[in-house]
C-alpha cells in the first residue's frame, strides 16, 4: 500500500516537471526563419481569410503538409485574437508532454518499475532532437506523438485479454488518421508496422477482425473529410497538379545518414546505445520471446525504412527515438540516479543553449526587427513587394499581420495598373531598386533603407 502512495506521487511529479521543462520560457524565443514561421503563416492567413479547408501561404495555395498543425495553431489564435510565436509553439509542446508521459506510463507498465518509466520517459524528453522540435512550430514533433500515441494503444489492445480492449484498437487507428492529416503518407507508418507485427506472431486473421474493421472505418473518417472537401473545393485536376508540382522532399544524403545522426539526435541517451546493443545480441534468443520485442521491431522497421528512402533529414528520425527510450529503461536497473543526473544535466544545456539564442533574438528574427521599424512609415496602409523571395515575405506578411497578404508585382504593367487607383508603397531588395527607378524614369520616391539580413530593403512609394 505504502509503495503504491509513493510510486502515484512519484508519477504526478513526473508529470508535472516534464510538462515544466517543456514549456518554460517557450514564450521566449521568436519564430526565427521561413522554417519555423511558415507553418505559423500558414495559420494566420486561414484565419484572415476564413478558409479553413484549402490552405494558403502568402496568398497561394499551400499543400506541402495537410492541415491538423494549421489548425492546432489557427483555433487556440482565433481565440486570442492573433497568431503569436508562444501560441503557435504550443500545440507542439503540448503534444510533446503527452508523448513523454505515454512512454514513461508504457514502462512503468511494461517493465513493472517505475524506475523503468522514468528512464524511459526521461532519456526521450532530454534527447536533443525531442526536445528542440517540442519547441518549434512544426509538423514532426506532432507526428512523432501520433505515432506513440496509436503505437501505445495497439499495444494495448494486441495484450489485453478483456472485454475493456476493444477501443483501444479504435484509437490507435484514429490516431494514424490523425497523423496522416499531420504529415500525409508518413503517417501510416504505424499501420505499417502493427501489419508486420502481426504478420511476424502469424494472427493475420485479426487484420479483418470486428475491431480493426471498425478502425479502418474511423480511421477513413478521419482522414476523408478533409481530404474529399479540398477536392471538392479546388477540383480534382486542380489537386493532381498542385501534388505533380510540389518538390517538399528534396534533401538526399548518403546511405549512412542516420547512423552517424542517431547519435546526436538522441544524445545523451545515445551513450547507452553500445550497452542496449551488446544486450540485446547476447540474450537474443530470450529478447525476441520478452517485452522488448515490440519496440525493438519498432525501432528497426522505421530506422531501415528512413535509411533506405531517399529523402533525408534528421528530424526524420524522431518516431524512432521512443522504442530507444523504452528499451533503455527496461535493461538499465542500476546507477537510476546516475541516469536522472545525466538526463538533468543534458536538459539545462538545451535551455541554457536556448537562452543564448533568445539575446540574439534580433539577429534570428530579421523579419520581426524589420516590421518593428517599417510600421510608422506605412501608416497603416498595405506595402506591394517586388522580387522579395518567398521567405521575406513570410516573414512580412507573419509580422504584418495584413487583412490578406502582400501582392507581389509581376512586372510595370502590373505596377502601372494598381498605380492608377492610389499611391502605393513598394518593399524589394536594394539591388532591384536603382534598376526599377531607371525603368519607371525616376517617378518612384525613396523613402527608406532597412538592414536585413545579410543584405538591404529599400522602401519606395509610387
Amino acid at each position: 500500500m505504502q509503495n503504491i502512495v509513493k510510486d502515484k506521487w512519484i508519477t504526478i511529479f513526473f508529470i508535472s516537471a516534464t510538462g515544466f521543462v517543456l514549456l518554460f520560457n517557450l514564450w521566449g524565443r521568436s519564430l526565427e526563419n521561413h522554417g519555423y514561421i511558415r507553418y505559423a503563416e500558414v495559420a494566420r492567413e486561414m484565419i484572415r481569410s476564413g478558409d479553413w479547408i484549402v490552405p494558403h501561404l502568402n496568398g497561394k495555395i499551400f499543400i506541402d503538409k495537410p492541415p491538423l498543425l494549421f489548425w492546432l495553431i489557427a483555433i487556440p489564435s482565433y481565440i486570442y485574437g492573433s497568431v503569436t510565436p508562444f501560441i503557435a509553439k504550443l500545440p507542439s509542446a503540448l503534444l510533446a508532454w503527452v508523448g513523454v508521459i505515454i512512454i514513461f506510463l508504457w514502462g512503468k507498465k511494461v517493465y513493472g518499475r517505475i524506475e523503468a518509466g522514468i528512464i524511459a520517459g526521461g532519456s526521450l524528453l532530454s534527447s536533443y532532437q525531442y526536445f528542440f522540435q517540442a519547441r518549434l512550430a512544426k509538423t514532426d514533433i506532432i507526428l512523432c506523438v501520433f505515432v506513440i500515441l496509436s503505437l501505445y494503444f495497439f499495444y494495448l489492445w494486441y495484450n489485453e485479454q478483456n472485454f475493456r480492449k476493444f477501443p483501444f484498437c479504435i484509437l490507435s487507428l484514429f490516431f494514424i488518421g490523425l497523423g496522416i492529416l499531420t504529415k500525409g503518407p508518413f503517417g501510416f507508418f504505424p499501420l505499417i508496422f502493427i501489419l508486420i507485427y502481426i504478420i511476424l506472431n502469424k494472427q493475420w486473421s485479426t487484420l479483418i477482425g470486428k475491431e480493426f474493421i471498425l478502425g479502418y472505418i474511423i480511421l477513413g473518417l478521419t482522414v476523408l473529410p478533409w481530404a474529399i472537401s479540398f477536392i471538392f473545393r479546388i477540383g480534382l485536376e486542380q489537386t493532381i497538379l498542385l501534388i505533380k508540382e510540389n518538390k517538399i522532399l528534396s534533401r538526399t544524403a548518403p546511405f549512412y545518414f542516420y547512423f552517424i545522426q542517431i547519435w546526436g539526435e538522441f544524445f545523451p541517451g545515445s551513450i547507452f546505445i553500445p550497452f542496449l546493443t551488446v544486450y540485446i545480441w547476447k540474450e537474443k534468443k530470450r529478447v525476441w520471446q520478452s517485452k522488448y520485442i515490440f519496440f525493438l521491431i519498432w525501432f528497426l522497421t522505421l530506422f531501415i525504412s528512413l535509411t533506405f528512402f531517399r529523402y533525408k533529414a534528421s528530424r526524420y528520425l524522431l518516431p524512432t527515438l521512443p522504442p530507444l527510450g523504452l528499451m533503455i529503461g527496461g535493461i538499465w536497473k542500476k546507477g537510476f540516479k546516475f541516469l536522472i543526473i545525466i538526463f538533468l544535466f543534458a536538459i539545462s544545456v538545451w535551455h541554457i543553449r536556448e537562452f543564448i539564442w533568445i539575446k540574439k533574438d534580433n539577429l534570428y528574427s530579421p523579419g520581426m526587427t524589420f516590421i518593428m521599424e517599417l510600421r510608422p512609415f506605412l501608416k497603416g496602409e498595405i506595402p506591394f513587394a517586388y522580387k522579395l523571395d518567398i521567405s521575406t515575405l513570410e516573414e512580412i506578411n507573419f509580422y504584418l499581420d495584413p487583412p490578406i497578404p502582400i501582392i507581389v508585382l509581376k512586372d510595370l504593367n502590373h505596377l502601372r495598373k494598381i498605380k492608377e487607383y492610389k499611391k502605393i508603397f513598394i518593399i524589394m531588395p536594394k539591388e532591384s531598386y536603382e534598376d526599377l527607378k531607371i525603368r519607371l524614369n525616376n517617378s518612384i520616391s525613396f523613402l527608406k533603407e532597412f538592414p536585413y539580413k545579410k543584405g538591404r530593403l529599400i522602401l519606395t512609394s509610387y
